[in-house]
């Protein structure tokens, strides 16, 4: 596959055709979290429960390998498309739902739609760029995780104020099938010789073979472990400490997007330099210590808001440097790589999702902190102890059987 550089002009418009479709899937994972008590409200079902359907949408990524290795195989186009198709029948059906029976078949496409259409989307882009310059491009997309807090999630709570909840995931059903055609436009490239005619159990296999690789897998996991303790209760934790209705609850969400724009635009700009792995480790060391210290922070409003958004800043400088030191463990199953990483972090969604809720009902934000204090420590020693800047060279994978 040729190689790519930030400035050529194929790569400028992998880089906009990346954004316009991840701004569309980015809003739809993002809004359930600020707005999980107003969408439970609206479904007739408790907070709990509502934190019971995100761990279901979690669990969705068990598939993820499988995905990832149709797209090592076949090229990605027809699976991002698929993807993104699936995300807008689910996002209308469950505009339409009443009672947790009834939103459990819409959030299970939900789940499969992110799962399929992120990280192959990532392998995309890790394809085309070179490691030396793939922290830049990276960051650069993932602005638009950033941006749907900063804009995308204010909007969304203002039209649950005035047009009610359901109407948030109509619009985004319309977006979603409005984008399903731009995949066609991604860059064409070769496959890799070493990929062709292997089977999932062939790439999971050698990947699996290397100790870098799993530590990190795992580093993703449990990075979401510390990540969802936090995003999954903090608008629960808003509204009950300071009394903040949706529109409010959107406001703290833009500070938080203004956060993430922070911390893509600094990954996007130092961390080729400072190097993936140093980088990360410094993100997760930065994210323990704010998670531990924001239940002190609790009798101020403007005290506690401040600590969610360096909260934020420290997990989206972590996440999003991670992504490039993944895509670089096994670089002729990026697909694969990718995607485990995508089970490691689904299954610690779906366990904090729910468990992360439960704690937050029975003991509070401390409780809930705990927790993701717990999850971040550990990914820092897993981190470096067992993690590798550059774990395989080429060839290695295509090697291993």
């Amino acid at each position: 596959m040729p190689t790519q550089t930030p400035n050529n002009p194929r790569t400028g418009r992998l880089i906009v055709v990346a954004i316009a479709m991840r701004l569309v899937v980015d809003t739809a994972v993002r809004l359930f979290y600020p707005f999980l008590p107003e969408i439970s409200r609206g479904l007739g079902i408790t907070l709990s429960q509502g934190g019971l359907l995100l761990a279901l949408r979690s669990a969705m990524v068990f598939p993820s390998p499988l995905f990832g290795a149709w797209s090592d195989r076949h090229g990605p186009r027809g699976l991002l498309t698929a993807a993104l198709l699936t995300q807008a029948v689910g996002l209308w059906w469950l505009s339409t739902a009443q009672g947790l029976a009834s939103a459990i078949p819409p959030i299970i496409l939900l789940g499969l739609a992110s799962t399929a259409f992120i990280p192959n989307l990532q392998a995309t882009v890790a394809a085309h760029v070179p490691f030396h310059r793939r922290g830049r491009v990276v960051g650069i997309i993932e602005f638009s995780w950033a941006i749907t807090g900063l804009v995308i999630l204010p909007l969304v709570g203002i039209t649950m104020v005035q047009a009610g909840w359901q109407a948030p995931l109509r619009i985004l059903a319309g977006l979603s099938l409005a984008v399903a055609p731009l995949p066609s436009l991604l860059p064409r490239g070769h496959r890799p010789a070493a990929t062709v005619g292997r089977s999932f159990r062939q790439l999971a296999g050698a990947v699996w073979q290397s100790p870098s690789a799993r530590a990190a897998i795992l580093v993703n996991g449990l990075i979401f472990v510390a990540a969802e303790s936090f995003f999954v209760t903090y608008g629960a934790w808003l509204e009950q400490s300071f009394g903040m209705a949706p529109n409010q609850i959107g406001r703290v969400a833009a500070l938080l997007g203004l956060a993430e724009l922070l911390a893509s635009g600094g990954s996007s700009l130092f961390i080729d330099r400072l190097g993936k792995r140093r980088g990360v480790g410094l993100g997760l060391a930065a994210m323990t210590l704010t998670l531990a210290l924001l239940p002190l922070l609790e009798r101020s409003q403007a005290l506690a808001v401040a600590g969610m958004a360096v909260f934020t800043l420290a997990f989206e400088w972590s996440i999003v440097s991670h992504i490039s030191l993944l895509s670089e463990q096994a670089p002729l199953a990026r697909g694969t790589v990718l995607s485990l990483a995508v089970v490691a972090g689904g299954i610690a969604r779906t366990v904090s999702d729910y468990l992360a809720v439960v704690l937050f009902e029975q003991g509070g934000m401390l409780a809930t902190v705990l927790f993701g204090v717990a999850g971040a420590a550990l990914a820092l020693f897993v981190l470096r102890r067992w993690v590798q800047e550059r774990a395989a060279e080429p060839g290695e994978v295509a090697a291993a059987s």
